[in-house]
């Protein structure tokens, strides 16, 4: 009984509601109207905003262009790198110099602030599975909102390559001036390799002393570029430092990364006994090479994850940065390590030396010195080559696939979409309107809400008195006396 009452109760208040709306249709109408208006009127004075699009594809690329000082690993992995890219593209030193150049001051001479710019204007989208960056950026003209895109980029690629220069700067000016150095030394040494034949009236020295002197050269030149790969290090950490402003943590504070470091400075010591024994090809040598480049790829990844965790609000300059301190710092560390076993190696050799006659003992010194300036000579003139050319070389990390798109239409204020909008927003407030203020009413005015809010039945209405007086003259107003006097005859009589 009591769920058919609740059901009947639901059925009348829904006949309750459709009568109200019914009733109410003009009020609700002239609402609908309104919000129609108003939606007229925002269209007419809104400004209109328009989208330019380019699509930008995120790699990772290595060759001439790559750094110098990133042996240890490289950048980040492509989802990485997209976030890292993505969010230097809309960094405050990208952005405020396309700010000042699209947008006019206002009287106080200030252009608009760059967070509110960087929210309003530009978004950065990765496509799902794949190395494509959509970057999209809006303004009130079509022509503006492509151009504000084709400086954002121009802007970007060249905010990345003064981060590159930085570096590739330092690795340079260090390169320059030691193979000037390498160059006097092998001049020297040279002439004092004349000097020792003709001193002693040597022709042509014995075949194990040519053997031992390209063996011992080749020890010494290793030996040697591992020193200079110490001191192209120390010089790329030292300019990192200086944009870090030597803040931040360094491979000191991960015992990960150390332990990565030790393990890869082992291998690479192993590699260097190896060689002593075994040529290149030989498997021993190929299973330790896996080896070591597994752990370069365990330390990068490391190194990756621990720069983006210590990096200060997720900066991606800042993670980057931190990124190529612990890559220096291990490569400090890893050829310390290696420059030990080649002392140990060359003060073995030395040792073996002292079987060879006085004669030939220095003349192998001559000529060692000689073949190590003359290798060195040439390593360090490649590596300054490459160094001029990764210096002055725009980044190709990011590439454009898609330029920026000339928009035909806004994508805001949408016309159709805010028409429709605004009839519904009326129909709702009218009708929401009408149908609160009936159920929100709870004065009796009639018979049907005596019975509703009381719940007796009506047996009869008392009027008002002014009802009364009123209904009275009405039925008197204009009757002619002879008709009252007929009326009141007529009714006696019967």
């Amino acid at each position: 009984m009591e769920d058919e009452k609740e059901k009947d109760y639901t059925e009348i208040d829904l006949v309750e509601v459709y009568h109200i709306l019914q009733e109410n249709v003009r009020n609700i109408a002239r609402v609908t109207v309104c919000c129609v208006v108003l939606a007229i009127l925002y269209l007419l004075i809104a400004t209109p905003v328009y989208e330019s699009q380019a699509l930008l594809r995120v790699k990772q690329e290595k060759g001439l262009g790559s750094s110098l000082l990133e042996s240890m690993g490289g950048s980040f992995n492509s989802m990485q790198s997209m976030s890292t890219y993505a969010e230097i593209l809309k960094s405050r030193s990208v952005l405020v110099p396309v700010i000042e150049e699209i947008e006019e001051p206002n009287d106080e001479g200030k252009f608009p602030e760059y967070e509110g710019y960087k929210k309003g204007h530009i978004t950065t989208e990765p496509l799902r599975d794949s190395a494509i960056l959509v970057l999209k950026f809006t303004a009130d003209e079509a022509e503006k909102a492509q151009h504000g895109t084709e400086l954002l980029l121009e802007s970007f690629q060249k905010h990345m390559a003064g981060l590159s220069h930085t570096e590739q700067s330092a690795t340079r000016s260090f390169l320059e001036t030691r193979t000037k150095e390498a160059k006097e030394e092998l001049s020297k040494a040279e002439d004092a390799v004349t000097a020792y034949k003709a001193t002693h009236k040597m022709v042509d020295p014995s075949e194990d002393a040519k053997t031992f002197v390209a063996r011992l050269a080749e020890i010494e030149a290793r030996a040697t570029d591992n020193q200079i790969t110490i001191e192209a290090a120390q010089a790329g950490l030292a300019a990192v430092n200086e944009q870090l402003q030597n803040n931040g943590p360094t491979i000191a504070d991960n015992s990960v990364i150390q332990q990565y470091n030790a393990k890869l400075a082992e291998l690479e010591t192993a590699r260097i006994s190896l060689r002593e024994k075994y040529t290149d090809k030989h498997p021993s040598m190929i299973d330790l090479e896996e080896q070591i480049d597994s752990m370069k790829e365990m330390l990068r990844q490391e190194i990756a994850k621990v720069a983006a965790l210590e990096a200060p609000s997720g900066n991606p300059i800042q993670q980057e940065l931190l990124a190529k301190r612990f890559q220096n710092e291990g490569t400090i560390a890893v050829a310390r390590k290696k420059a030990a076993a080649y002392e140990a190696l060359i003060a073995k050799n030395n040792q073996a030396m002292e079987a060879f006659p006085a004669m030939e003992r220095g003349f192998i010194r001559v000529s060692r010195d000689a073949k190590v300036a003359g290798d060195i000579y040439v390593m360090l003139a490649k590596r300054l080559e490459e160094a001029k050319v990764a210096e002055y070389m725009e980044p190709k990390d990011i590439q454009v696939v898609d330029p920026p798109t000339l928009p035909e239409k806004p994508i805001k204020p949408r016309k159709l979409l805010t028409l429709a909008l605004s009839v519904v927003l009326g129909l709702l407030l009218g009708g929401g309107y009408a149908v609160g203020d009936s159920m929100l009413n709870r004065t009796v005015d009639t018979e049907k809400d005596v019975e509703k809010y009381i719940g007796l039945p009506v047996l009869g209405l008392v009027p008002e008195e002014k009802s009364l007086v009123n209904a009275m003259a009405k039925q008197n107003v204009g009757e002619p006396v002879w008709k009252k006097v007929v009326k009141t005859i007529w009714k006696k009589s019967n």
